[in-house]
């Protein structure tokens, strides 16, 4: 049964509750509570975006497997990854599956695919697949994302 765009399916996360979307008004008429369903995959895919565009300290072969904490927030480096080298792109899909099953609790069972690899800039398209889970919904959902290791490159492309 499809959900009405409007209707709520989930309070908005404490850090999107923190930022100013409206800078220019000085107090908002009223306040960002709570997410339509369209707003929640927007919300999620955001959030996938910024944590496979920001970089861990640790080198890929030490993440995987590894319970994952705030230290170690973000994805892997992107510039080891041979994409000629099947066991290489998997080993790169795996660990940004596993990045995204740690950091990202509203995507259960995420999958991690590559769509297109650009080696001349290390970037990345990626599409995510899982199921959305947030207070009582359960939705299958599936977005794309690019990473990068260039910031404004990863937000010019979205």
């Amino acid at each position: 049964m499809p959900l009405p765009s409007r209707q709520h399916v989930a309070a908005v996360p404490l850090f999107e509750r923190l930022s100013d979307r409206k800078p220019e008004q000085p107090r908002e008429p009223v306040p960002l509570r709570t997410l339509s369903y369209p707003e929640l995959v927007k919300s999620v895919r955001e959030e996938v975006s910024r944590l496979l565009n920001t970089r861990t300290g640790l080198p890929s072969h030490e993440l995987l497997g590894r319970e994952r904490s705030v230290i170690d927030y973000g994805a892997t480096d992107l510039l080891w990854v041979n994409p000629f080298d099947p066991q290489s792109m998997r080993h790169l899909t795996s660990l940004l599956t596993q990045t995204v099953e740690q950091f990202e609790p509203r995507l259960h069972h995420p999958r991690v695919t590559i769509v297109q690899f650009v080696q001349t800039e290390s970037r990345l398209i990626l599409n995510i697949t899982g199921t959305l889970v947030m207070e009582q919904l359960r939705e299958p959902v599936s977005f794309r994302v690019t990473a990068s290791p260039r910031l404004l490159e990863h937000q010019r492309d979205e």
